[in-house]
């Protein structure tokens, strides 16, 4: 994929104090396309569940984290493109 720019989705700011979270489930593959505001992965934190929706419409490129995986505010959870 030279020259088809990427960007990273990372884990949001999910709160006072909340520094990590658990991704709990993937609701996107690679390969899929998103609209902006769908939501993309599931993670719990402090036990509340989040759901991380996309940011605009992306095809997803590759997933970062794994389910069960603890992952940082700010870590990247899977790599996009532009539709």
């Amino acid at each position: 994929m030279a020259g088809i720019p990427v960007e990273d989705i990372v884990v949001p700011d999910l709160g006072d104090q909340v520094a990590e979270a658990t991704l709990t489930r993937w609701l996107v593959g690679a390969g899929d396309l998103v609209v902006e505001g769908d939501p993309i992965a599931e993670v719990e934190a402090e036990k509340v569940n989040v759901e991380i929706p996309a940011p605009r419409t992306l095809h997803v490129v590759e997933l970062l984290a794994s389910e069960g995986q603890t992952v940082a505010v700010g870590q990247p959870i899977a790599r996009t493109r532009d539709a």
